[in-house]
């Protein structure tokens, strides 16, 4: 059960601004996301942290911060909770840096929104329920690498931008560019960070976006290659297979046949697989798609939100906000 007592952000203050709570509430949780300079009171100390660090306080421990520019700005939230996330977070009273703080300051805003309908919309609760979860798996990532390069928010956007452009002519030199490092070193930095090579992720986010092309356009295989960045038909063609083990054409055959009809109920899907001769006994299996649907999977949405399709994103691979029509 998750209750929000209190919920804000983007909260502006001046250089002299102080909290403090001692004794803090034995039966609630305060979460800060701070995007200025900020001193926190650990151990009797002043300690500064720059623009960017977290703090999660458990209850009962006492929370003290305070202004250390012109200007102090943080996203918050103090609530009761039994998410499991929440209460064996690694770290509690000990700041820590966040690598995507764009991604973490929606979530604080879709809290605020989500808590205000909670009495009129009994939805909501769940909806806060699943935001405070997306938002602890997230800050558990970055707890689980505070000693995280100093290109980590670099990297995150530079991988965003990849997966919402994938058809983009990416290559090492001109990423290692834009982060002024060596290709050598973003490559280091890349696979440190992400398991995984900057152009294995191109090619990754350029299939990515072949299959929802595939699935969901009628556009001839020429055109999705050339949407997805690719200007051979054949190179196009191999990779897929190499990362799918299919051709487009099966593919989209089979995504086609797999959709879910009423029982009894004639459909297209299910005349094709009657009346085409491209469908046959050695492709039935390709029916089974669903079972892997990349679609489902969770593995690059984490990152750069990329299980949701790209026009829904904004140019820099984030999430914009609901529009809300007037009343």
């Amino acid at each position: 059960m998750n209750i929000i007592h209190f919920v804000g952000y983007s909260a502006v203050h001046t250089s002299d601004f102080l909290f403090e709570m001692t004794p803090a509430p034995l039966d609630q949780y305060t979460l800060l996301l701070v995007f200025t300079p900020v001193q926190f009171l650990l151990e009797g100390q002043w300690q500064e942290f720059p623009a960017g660090t977290a703090i999660l306080y458990a209850p009962g421990q006492p929370i003290c911060y305070r202004a250390c520019r012109e200007t102090y700005q943080n996203d918050w939230i103090r609530f009761s909770t039994d998410e499991p996330l929440v209460t064996q977070f690694p770290l509690t009273g000990v700041p820590f840096p966040v690598s995507d703080t764009e991604y973490c300051h929606l979530l604080f805003k879709l809290l605020t929104w989500e808590s205000s309908l909670t009495s009129a919309d009994s939805g909501s609760d769940l909806a806060v329920s699943n935001l405070l979860q997306t938002l602890f798996l997230r800050l558990g990532q970055d707890t689980a690498r505070r000693e995280a390069s100093p290109y980590a928010s670099q990297l995150l956007r530079l991988r965003k931008k990849i997966y919402n452009s994938p058809h983009h002519p990416w290559n090492i030199q001109a990423m290692a560019r834009e982060l002024h490092l060596s290709a050598g070193y973003l490559q280091i930095l890349y696979r440190k960070m992400f398991g995984v090579s900057c152009m294995d992720d191109v090619i990754a986010g350029r299939i990515r976006k072949a299959r929802e092309q595939l699935a969901y356009t009628e556009k001839p295989v020429s055109e999705v290659a050339d949407a997805c960045g690719y200007h051979n038909v054949e190179h196009f063609c191999r990779q897929f297979r190499q990362q799918t083990g299919m051709t487009p054409s099966a593919f989209r055959r089979g995504f086609s046949g797999a959709s879910v009809l009423p029982a009894g109920a004639p459909g297209k899907a299910a005349a094709k697989k009657e009346t085409s001769p491209e469908i046959g006994s050695e492709t039935a299996p390709y029916t089974k798609y669903p079972d892997t649907a990349p679609f489902i999977s969770l593995s690059h949405y984490n990152i750069a939100g990329s299980d949701i399709p790209s026009d829904a994103l904004d140019p820099d691979g984030n999430i914009p906000p609901p529009r809300i029509p007037d009343r």
